[in-house]
């Protein structure tokens, strides 16, 4: 018997892998504990200075920077500079998505 014969094929219309380099950016921003963390402070805080998270998170200046800045390339944040002060805090248009993100990072804990 001819396994094909069993298989119901449907007409699948091509897919564009570039049109989910967005979702890839997306996913790989949250794919780090730190990033999570991160994430987690500006959703219980709304605007967070850089100054405020490094202590909170006890990670150091540089690596905090880059994580604030792969979230803001990937695009789940937004940021204000005031003088020497950089403040970020999550775009309205993920803050569902995000607060989803990290409930399901507690339930995982349970």
């Amino acid at each position: 018997m001819n396994n094909v014969e069993y298989c119901n094929l449907k007409k699948v219309t091509p897919v564009k892998i570039e049109d989910f380099e967005m979702g890839e950016q997306v996913t790989e921003a949250l794919a780090n504990k730190a990033r999570l963390a991160i994430l987690y402070a500006l959703d219980k805080y709304g605007e967070l200075c850089a100054c405020e998270i490094i202590p909170a998170l006890k990670l150091a200046q540089p690596t905090i920077t880059l994580h604030l800045q792969k979230l803001y390339n990937a695009g789940l944040l937004k940021k204000r500079e005031e003088w020497k002060y950089t403040y970020y805090s999550i775009k309205d248009e993920y803050r569902e998505f995000v607060k989803t993100v990290l409930e399901l990072n507690k339930k995982s804990k349970l």
